[in-house]
């Protein structure tokens, strides 16, 4: 049976959130709760909107130009066999796309879970963004991570990170869409950022 996997928001288009444009798809659910989150408003668990791994695939195929697909949250190891299998459907369609996914959870204890599903979404990132966000450690001179203590983990060799220097020159910290008349505000400027933190879905189904 397929999973459901509960959505915070989508953007189709972003250069702020991993390496050249991208779609992101950002869960909803996060017991971690970091102090200054820059999305607080993804921690309930409560459901979303709840939808196919496959659609989502789908909507991630139909999207031209993408380098690859960001997965945020919220937690997405919290979700983590709805996640692979969103993951295994886009491979499947587009093999060429990149995958770049957030933890709060670092590295070393997501290699230790045992967790079969958790296992398998590792196997599949490319690039991961690992850690949790420290308010006092927070710094807006970090590639595509909040606070110092995150780690970007290169997990394939799709990327490596002799192309950091480059990337920190093309990525900006923070950008704003407009969907409709709301304004999507997306980066890690964080608190001191102008404008509004609030992901609104661009995906319809």
């Amino acid at each position: 049976m397929e999973s459901l996997l509960n959505v915070s928001g989508t953007l189709a288009r972003s250069r702020a959130n991993g390496p050249g444009t991208r779609a992101v798809i950002w869960v909803q659910g996060c017991t971690i709760g970091c102090k200054g989150c820059f999305s607080p408003s993804t921690h309930q668990h409560d459901a979303n909107s709840l939808i196919e791994p496959t659609v989502l695939a789908d909507w991630v195929s139909s999207i031209e130009g993408i380098e690859g697909v960001t997965v945020s949250g919220g937690e997405p190891f919290e979700q983590s066999a709805a996640v692979a299998e969103l993951l295994a459907c886009i491979r499947d369609q587009n093999p060429d796309l990149s995958v770049f996914v957030y933890s709060g959870y670092t590295h070393e204890k997501l290699q230790s879970s045992k967790d079969e599903y958790v296992q398998n979404l590792l196997e599949q990132i490319d690039l991961l963004c690992a850690g949790p966000y420290v308010q006092s450690l927070a710094s807006e001179s970090l590639l595509w991570r909040g606070s110092s203590n995150q780690e970007l983990v290169y997990l394939s060799g799709f990327y490596d990170n002799s192309m950091e220097s480059e990337w920190l020159q093309q990525s900006p910290i923070e950008e704003y869409h407009l969907d409709g008349k709301v304004a999507i505000h997306t980066g890690f400027k964080g608190e001191s950022g102008v404008g509004i933190n609030l992901i609104s879905s661009t995906f319809d189904s």
